[in-house]
Formats: C-alpha cells, sequence, structure tokens
C-alpha cells in the first residue's frame, strides 16, 4: 500500500457472514501490505494470517436482534499498545460496534485521521427484526454520532450513497463506493458435481434454486418459504435449497414435503460445490448494502433473483444476469420461477452473463481500489 500504513477495527471476522468473508479475504491479500486488522472475538479462526490480531475480550453475550453475532466487550487497553506498536497513518472501522468503537476513540486520542465502511444497513435491519420504528430512530442516531467526525465513509454500492447521505446526515464528498469483489477462485462452475445432492438425499434430477445466508426474519426467509410451498403445488421438480444457521432452521423437517431442504452453514469447497450444483440463485432480503452471496453465485454461473430493493440489484441490472423482482409482489417471483425453469435459453444467458461480469470483480481489484482511495484520503490532509 505504499507508504499508507492501514489498521481496520471489525467486530466481525470469524463469523458466517459475508463481512468477514470479504475481511478475511482483504487479509490474505493485504498479508505483504501495510493491512492489519484489529478484531476481539472468542471464535475460532477460519485461517491464521498473521495480520489479523484477535484480542481476547472480557466477555460476551448475544447481540439484540442478531443471535447468530457475539457482542463482546474487548480489552481497550491491549488494543491501544497494539495500535501504538502497528502505528498506521489512517485508522478504517468496519463496524460499529464495541470494536469499531474503541478504534474510533483511539483514533481521536491519538490524532489519527480515520474513515469507515458502511457494511450494514442496521435501522432497516432492526426495523426487521423488531418492527419498531423507536428502535430504527434510535439505531439512525447511534449511527449518525458514530460516523460524524469520520474523515470517508465507503459504502458497498451505489444505492446506498443516497441512504446514507439522507438517514445519517453525511457530506456526499465523504462518501466513496467500493469496488466489489470477491476470491473469484473459490467460486466457478467448475466445481458443479451434481453427486453432491446424495450426500443429502436430495434428487440429482431436479431444477434446484438456493439461497445462502442467514435462515432470519430480516432476510425475508418467510416469504421465500411460502413463495416455494406454492411452487411445489405447480411442479414437484423444483427444489428449494437453504443453506445457513437461523431460527427457521427448526422447520427443517416438516419442509421436506415441500421439497424445501434445509443444509445448515457451509463453507470452503462443500460451498462452492453446493454453489456451482444449483441452478438458480434466490436472495429475497432488501436490507444487504451488497449481497456477496450474490456475487458468488454469479461467479459460480448462476441466474440470480433478487428484490428491488438494497445493493443486489444494482449488479444483476449492470450483468443482465436475472429478474429484479417486487417482493410484494408474490405472482411476479412465481412467474419468474416457472420461465426459468422452462426456458433454458435464458437460463444460460443469464449464466454466461455473470460469469462474464464476475472475470472483472476478483476480490484483488477491490483491495486495489480500496488502497488508491485511502491513499486519496489521506493525501487531502
Amino acid at each position: 500500500m505504499r507508504n499508507t500504513q492501514l489498521v481496520l477495527f471489525s467486530d466481525t471476522v470469524y463469523d458466517l457472514n459475508g463481512v468477514s468473508r470479504f475481511l478475511n479475504d482483504f487479509a490474505k491479500i493485504g498479508e505483504k501490505s501495510n493491512f492489519s486488522i484489529i478484531t476481539s472475538t472468542k471464535k475460532s479462526a477460519f485461517s491464521q494470517k498473521k495480520n489479523i490480531y484477535n484480542i481476547n475480550p472480557y466477555f460476551k453475550i448475544s447481540m439484540p436482534f442478531y443471535k447468530e453475532l457475539d457482542l463482546v466487550f474487548p480489552n481497550p487497553f491491549k488494543m491501544a499498545k497494539l495500535l501504538k506498536q502497528l502505528s498506521p497513518t489512517l485508522i478504517h472501522i468496519s463496524t460499529p460496534g464495541p470494536v469499531g468503537l474503541i478504534g474510533s476513540i483511539l483514533a481521536k486520542i491519538y490524532k489519527i485521521p480515520k474513515a469507515g465502511i458502511y457494511h450494514t444497513d442496521f435501522p432497516q435491519y432492526i426495523y426487521k427484526n423488531s418492527n419498531s420504528k423507536f428502535f430504527k430512530y434510535i439505531s439512525k442516531t447511534y449511527l449518525r454520532f458514530f460516523y460524524r467526525d469520520f474523515e470517508a465513509i465507503f459504502v458497498r454500492s451505489d444505492e446506498y450513497k443516497n441512504i446514507i447521505i439522507n438517514d445519517l446526515k453525511i457530506n456526499e464528498k465523504k462518501i466513496f463506493t467500493l469496488k466489489a469483489g470477491i476470491d473469484t477462485k473459490n467460486f466457478s462452475s467448475s466445481f458443479r458435481n451434481t453427486d453432491i445432492w446424495n450426500n443429502y438425499r436430495i434428487k440429482t434430477s431436479t431444477l434446484k434454486f438456493l439461497y445462502v445466508g442467514r435462515v432470519t426474519k430480516e432476510k425475508n426467509i418467510k416469504f421465500l418459504i411460502q413463495l416455494f410451498k406454492e411452487i411445489s403445488l405447480l411442479s414437484t421438480n423444483i427444489d428449494l435449497i437453504i443453506v445457513g444457521n437461523g431460527e427457521f432452521l427448526k422447520y427443517k423437517d416438516e419442509l421436506k414435503k415441500n421439497n424445501i431442504y434445509f443444509l445448515g452453514a457451509k463453507g470452503g469447497d462443500e460451498l462452492s460445490k453446493i454453489y456451482a450444483s444449483s441452478d438458480v440463485f434466490i436472495f429475497p432480503s432488501t436490507t444487504d448494502t451488497l449481497g456477496q452471496v450474490v456475487l458468488e453465485a454469479m461467479c459460480s454461473g448462476l441466474p440470480v433473483i433478487v428484490t428491488n430493493e438494497g445493493g443486489p440489484k444494482e449488479f444483476v441490472k449492470l450483468a443482465n444476469s436475472g429478474f429484479i423482482l417486487d417482493i410484494k409482489n408474490k405472482d411476479m417471483w412465481i412467474e419468474a420461477i416457472m420461465k426459468l425453469k422452462e426456458d433454458k435459453n435464458l437460463q444460460k444467458e443469464y449464466s454466461q452473463n455473470a460469469n462474464s461480469f464476475m472475470l472483472h470483480n476478483d476480490i484483488k481489484n477491490s483491495f486495489d481500489d480500496f488502497c488508491l482511495k485511502n491513499r486519496l484520503i489521506c493525501s487531502k490532509r
């Protein structure tokens, strides 16, 4: 990263989510650059990386509205000592939780400029889970306070520029769009092997629609289940495969009769094979700022169906790789599913478009873009 020494603080690094995978990919590329990550967790590392520093927390609790994530109480003194050793030119705050808050305070104490990445739409996420406008308002107020003195904010898609301008009152001149990217070597149609379905006692001959992500309310999993219950009445040759952990896993046995299969959380080559061995990716979330799983699916050669809200639609539109639909219109979703079932040429066209688009969206390109923009931020001081 030339002369820019960058330290990133994040509350999530070893969790099973898109942000953690993204940061681990960045750490892997940045091992030979001046790039480090500081976190605090009791969870095990995906893989050991010398530039990820884990400060053992005092204790942890489950995060309200997000039980899959831990809310930790880190040791600020150890973090301060480590930060002094790393001596960064710029501090990046990846999450607005306790780790991110300590990083922000330390930046102020040591007079180090700071920037942030807006990975998660927490106000909308909290509203989806609580149906409380009060909690949504509180989260917006906190985020306005949290980001008020940042040098810059990175968003994961252009869709969220206007959202953080309006909701968080961030000056437009401070907002950068971070180029999207994933580790394209890990996701490819070359992983396709339909025999993998035998491991889960699922027929290999059916058309498989895949969802990957948290199996929770805010991801509109209830909508997805109801949708495929109706699909099962129209066709017995269509399966819904759900990969991930969350509250809806408790229904896995009773939903098998509707050709809906929950596989739990998966990773590594197994996840790569599941992507590539499916036929269509379906993602009904309206709260994702990027939707890393959508990019992983496209890289695996899958046509995609997403909502017309949030970041994922941006890439589907650019690539012409599938359908962008209104979550309130179930009939449109049924029509799109049946059209992809019947029209193999359309399925093939969307698949090829998805593959072609992802050739230019490798994680290395994203990291280079990140470094370039951070040098620009530092040069303005």
